[in-house]
């Protein structure tokens, strides 16, 4: 039995010094790829952004703010830091990864808020999109945060590239495909199976989230930063479905209230009411992208918020 547990002992031993150097070889490629899901983890991490402006928000950031248009309209160096499929807990850890990595303290930062699930509490999706960065010991106490990761995870080399696979996640990294500071509009058209299959949508919000939201305009106001509140086009009809929107105005408008945040609202812009504009009921087209921006650009300049 001694002789057993010698054995599982120096395999165990074994695998830990093969796997250490393979980690870190296959999470330094990782680090450099161009993929949507670390392009700009990889940018804020290892690349020089020094944005003044920033767009925060889930996908309907990522797909709707062109940052071509807002670069050229406003005459500014902006990036967008949209992240798929997430909630504010996820955007703000990508703001404050930004502030520790980046020297340059934004001008201003557009927030995309929205009765989708802003104020929402976002783990599990795509989680794989950390695992390279946990070489790093800040950017994985950071990540600890906000998402739930094993011990194995955490700790044994390789592990975490074991459940996605770690053939599958090369060659999703090998993806060349690039986003522009941040941004990718989607050329696609019209697809409603989804919208047309909810009944009603109901606004919620996670009080966790709320503390968090409230704390970070809060730094932002502390910083100089200046905020403005968006709500980008929705296809109209997923609007017309909502229970309760009336509570979701009146909980952003909370908070534009005590923290002075300008807010512009597109919810019944045109684009809203043609579905020519979106490839689904929540996210618009690059067509669709490229108008809205234009637009917001020109409300932007108007309210002088780029002005010094």
């Amino acid at each position: 039995m001694k002789r057993f547990l010698q054995t599982i002992l120096i395999v165990l031993v074994l695998l830990l010094v093969i796997s250490t150097p393979f980690d870190y070889a296959f999470s330094s490629y990782l680090t450099h790829s161009k993929a949507r899901k670390y392009d700009v983890w990889n940018d804020i991490i290892y690349g020089s952004v020094d944005a003044d402006l920033l767009v925060l928000g889930s996908s309907r950031a990522w797909v709707q703010y062109d940052t071509h248009i807002l670069d050229s309209m406003l005459n500014t160096n902006s990036y967008n830091l949209g992240i798929d499929g997430s909630a504010f807990n996820r955007q703000m850890l990508r703001y404050n990864m930004y502030s520790h990595y980046q020297s340059h303290t934004p001008k201003v930062v557009l927030m995309n808020v929205d009765y989708l699930g802003t104020l929402k509490w976002t783990i599990g999706y795509e989680r794989e999109q950390f695992f390279p960065y946990f070489l790093n010991q800040f950017t994985k106490n950071e990540m600890k945060r906000i998402e739930q990761f094993s011990l194995g995870e955490l700790y044994l080399p390789m592990f975490r590239y074991y459940k996605q696979g770690v053939y599958s996640t090369f060659l999703e990294s090998s993806d060349d495909k690039t986003l522009y500071k941040g941004y990718e509009g989607k050329d696609r058209k019209w697809d409603g199976t989804k919208y047309s299959e909810i009944e009603s949508y109901h606004f919620s919000k996670n009080g966790k989230t709320e503390k968090a939201f409230n704390e970070f305009l809060s730094q932002l106001k502390e910083q100089g930063v200046k905020v403005v509140f968006v709500y980008a086009p929705v296809y109209i009809g997923l609007t017309h479905k909502v229970e309760n929107l009336s509570e979701c105005y009146e909980t952003f408008q909370s908070y534009s209230d005590k923290y002075q945040i300008p807010v512009l609202d597109y919810t019944y812009y045109y684009l809203s009411y043609d579905t020519a504009y979106f490839y689904n009921a929540t996210h618009l087209n690059k067509t669709g992208a490229e108008l809205f921006t234009t637009k917001l650009c020109h409300d932007l300049d108007s309210l002088g918020i780029l002005q010094n």
